[in-house]
């Protein structure tokens, strides 16, 4: 098949090296992953802080309180319920919601 040992080394080389370049096209690629993972974390925790402090959550926040509270022997039976229709009455207006992705308008 091969003629001589000239071609064996160029097209062994050639294998080498193209197995070289993927593992560190791959090393480079996870790299940009674990960047990208950060970032989006950092996203994250930036849309929980904002979402903490902004008043148009108010009743939702509200209404999840009374469903925690009903949970641990509260005296409220219909506070998942509430906590529900407030949620859904949000995502039909199209506001956002206290579990509204960052990235999304929300409309």
């Amino acid at each position: 098949m091969f003629g001589s040992d000239v071609e064996k080394t160029v097209i062994g080389a050639a294998i080498v090296l193209w197995f070289a370049h993927g593992w560190y096209l791959n090393t480079r690629l996870e790299r940009v992953h674990a960047k990208l993972d950060a970032i989006l974390n950092n996203f994250d925790g930036l849309r929980n802080y904002l979402y903490e402090i902004d008043p148009q959550f108010d009743d939702e926040r509200m209404a999840n309180a009374s469903l925690e509270t009903s949970v641990r022997g509260g005296t409220n039976p219909f506070a998942g319920i509430d906590a529900y229709r407030v949620d859904n009455e949000k995502r039909e207006q199209g506001k956002r919601t206290l579990n509204t992705p960052f990235a999304d308008s929300g409309m």
